[in-house]
């Protein structure tokens, strides 16, 4: 009697696993476990390319972010350098870009070689986001400026030596 429940219940785990394999196996590539995105894939890897000029992708993972579905977009840019941008799967919007933009040099930048002012690092900063300036801090040579637009949030990291947008973050708070 016991090895026939043992027989059974290894069938039974070996059928339903096979159903899960199929069911991966036929996923269209918009789908995260049962919510739909509104944004195919290839547009997510559009809105990248134009996000970060002469970007060859190369990986898609989906992911979700508290309710959010996202398109995480790792690539390389045309001079070798990576590159990482997420697209909200539903709105299309640009929701996290990120580029690699050390030079060759493993040396920190100091904050005593900064170029850029206070002011003008939240100026650039408030073209990349939206809302209140609520913190900016110096650190390692570049300004990390922190905004608030009701329940989003942007951090943007800005150059202090050339006042460029080096990474931009976008937080829905639950």
């Amino acid at each position: 009697m016991k090895k026939k429940l043992i027989i059974g219940g290894i069938t039974g785990a070996i059928v339903l696993g096979g159903a899960f394999g199929v069911n991966a196996m036929t996923n269209n590539g918009d789908d995260w476990n049962g919510q739909e995105a509104k944004l195919s894939q290839e547009d997510a890897e559009k809105a990248a390319k134009e996000e970060v000029q002469g970007l060859t992708i190369d990986k898609v993972e989906k992911d979700q972010e508290g309710d959010r579905l996202v398109y995480e977009v790792e690539g390389t840019t045309e001079d070798g350098k990576e590159a990482d941008v997420d697209i909200d799967a539903n709105s299309g919007e640009v929701v996290k870009s990120e580029r690699d933009d050390d030079n060759d040099s493993d040396e920190k930048e100091s904050n005593a070689d900064v170029k850029v002012s206070k002011e003008k690092a939240e100026e650039v900063a408030k073209k990349e986001g939206k809302g209140e300036v609520v913190e900016v801090e110096l650190d390692d040579g570049h300004y990390e400026v922190e905004m608030k637009d009701g329940k989003t949030e942007y951090e943007v990291k800005v150059n202090g030596q050339t006042g460029e947008v080096m990474e931009s973050k976008q937080e829905q708070d639950g």
